[in-house]
């Protein structure tokens, strides 16, 4: 569990950084502005119109990137309504639930108050449920694999740096904490 929560806290990290989307990180100083002559020939694409194609063609979702933790969620079903979507389009029927619960406890586990042990408590559990009900509904050899799933929904949920700055906290704060393995019935639904 471990282990999965350091790649997408990894991959979040990537995901989160401010990269100024013309192909500076930002850690060196920047190149002189370019005259026209030194302008990129028409065949190399910049970083935010490979990322365009990207999403345009379905293989990285469309993520909601506002400068909050919170995100929109419109229809109030705690889940921000670009990863629910992402879910309907990209998990079959039979896995929508699990992946919606898990999206769900992903999100509420970014607003916990960090200060609050049975808070910390709680909602650790939560994910322990959830984690343990991706990996009930989908068996192992199915595609897509149960740990790809918590990996994509923890990286799309982490995704700006507000939001992985938030789950870093939580980890953080959840340090040395004990998280038992549910042994009720795990999936919500």
């Amino acid at each position: 569990m471990k282990k999965l929560l350091v790649v997408f806290l990894s991959l979040g990290m990537l995901t989160a950084c401010k990269i100024d989307f013309g192909g500076s990180d930002n850690s060196s100083p920047s190149p002189k502005p370019q005259t026209p002559a030194q302008k990129l020939p028409p065949q190399q694409e910049s970083s935010a119109q490979k990322i365009a194609k990207m999403e345009d063609s379905g293989a990285l979702p469309r993520l909601e990137r506002e400068d909050t933790i919170r995100g929109i969620d419109n229809d109030g079903n705690g889940i921000r309504d670009d990863i629910d979507a992402y879910i309907k389009r990209t998990y079959p029927q039979k896995q929508q639930k699990a992946v919606s619960q898990f999206a769900r406890v992903a999100q509420a586990s970014l607003l916990v108050n960090i200060n609050d042990r049975v808070a910390l408590q709680a909602i650790s559990n939560a994910e322990a449920r959830a984690v343990s009900c991706i990996y009930q509904k989908i068996p192992n050899g199915e595609s897509p694999s149960h740990g790809s799933v918590v990996e994509e929904i923890s990286s799309a949920t982490t995704n700006t740096k507000k939001r992985l700055l938030a789950s870093l906290a939580v980890d953080k704060a959840s340090d040395g904490m004990v998280i038992r393995l549910p042994s009720e019935d795990v999936c919500d639904e």
